[in-house]
């Protein structure tokens, strides 16, 4: 049972209400990590400006989606595992590359390189080493780059964190077993 449940739809806080209907828009309904943060007008107007920013970045799409999914098995999000499996799944992704990306591999050595950076950043909470900059920097990636890379780690931090604490129900297919 949720300790944080959606918000009651005919309570919703002025501020969010908008915001809900544009969800509604895209998804086709309120997915319930939205629907609890609307709780917090100021919440989920953040998380939806990160969402919005980081849409129209150079990592959008599968980059992003593996990140997140890293990001989600470091943090044993169940949710964020099976939000971000599905968003990948619509976006042409197997379910072998969607269990890859969140064991922190890929074929791709650009994911790969995202990846691992991803990693460095969360288990070390932003204390990448010089080596590992470089190496990022070897396979390609721009310093733009790589600050995107740290603000999605940030952003699923954040909805990672949100569920945990909210203890969100999953409303998405569960994401396949990575064993």
């Amino acid at each position: 049972m949720p300790r944080i449940p959606t918000v009651d739809r005919t309570k919703v806080p002025e501020g969010t209400k908008a915001v809900l209907q544009q969800i509604k828009a895209k998804f086709e309904r309120v997915p319930n990590i939205f629907a609890s943060v609307a709780h917090s007008p100021a919440a989920l107007n953040a998380m939806m400006s990160m969402f919005g920013a980081l849409e129209e970045g150079s990592l959008a799409g599968q980059a992003h989606e593996a990140i997140a999914l890293r990001v989600g098995e470091i943090h044993g999000c169940a949710y964020c595992t099976a939000a971000h499996t599905a968003k990948a799944k619509m976006m042409g992704v197997t379910d072998e590359d969607t269990i890859s990306f969140r064991k922190g591999e890929s074929a791709d050595s650009r994911v790969r390189a995202l990846l691992s950076l991803a990693t460095a950043v969360v288990e070390r909470r932003g204390q990448v080493s010089d080596g590992e900059i470089q190496a990022a920097r070897d396979s390609g990636l721009s310093d733009a780059e790589l600050l995107e890379a740290v603000a999605i780690v940030v952003l699923n931090t954040f909805t990672n964190y949100v569920n945990a604490l909210a203890q969100t129900k999953v409303d998405f297919p569960p994401a396949p077993s990575i064993d």
